[in-house]
């Protein structure tokens, strides 16, 4: 009967979070992390939707593209200039230097030692063809 209970109030709590808060997408990660290996026929409602949905991301990609275009195109007139201005805009192009750990070689030259501070996580993702 708790069981029940819990799975009633999760429902209730899903049904009060607003779709697209951070909320909701916490809520929905943590509620059905667990899966199952079967597969599930959608209402046909939702099409449109998808439709939607693949409109975006045609759209995000279209506008990366040009936004790295336009990056590119004033990385070429700062050539080796760190910080420029254009009007009243900032413009910087800072080097980064970062460090890492070639977990490759380490797996490599020291297996065990990376057995002790390996950590798994389970995640999942979402992807629509």
């Amino acid at each position: 009967m708790r069981k029940i209970t819990d799975f009633i109030k999760k429902k209730e709590k899903e049904v009060n979070l607003p779709f697209g808060s951070d909320e909701c997408g916490k809520f929905l990660k943590e509620t059905y992390k667990e899966t199952l290996n079967e597969v599930v026929v959608l209402d046909d409602g939702l099409y449109e939707k998808i439709e939607h949905y693949n409109s975006i991301v045609d759209n995000i990609n279209k506008l990366e593209k040009e936004k790295k275009t336009i990056e590119h195109i004033i990385q070429s007139e700062m050539r080796e200039y760190e910080t420029a201005f254009c009007k009243d805009r900032k413009i910087t192009w800072k080097k980064v230097i970062k460090n890492s750990i070639d977990t490759k070689k380490l797996k490599v030259d020291y297996p065990e030692i990376i057995k002790n501070y390996t950590k798994t996580s389970t995640s999942r993702t979402f992807r629509m063809k």
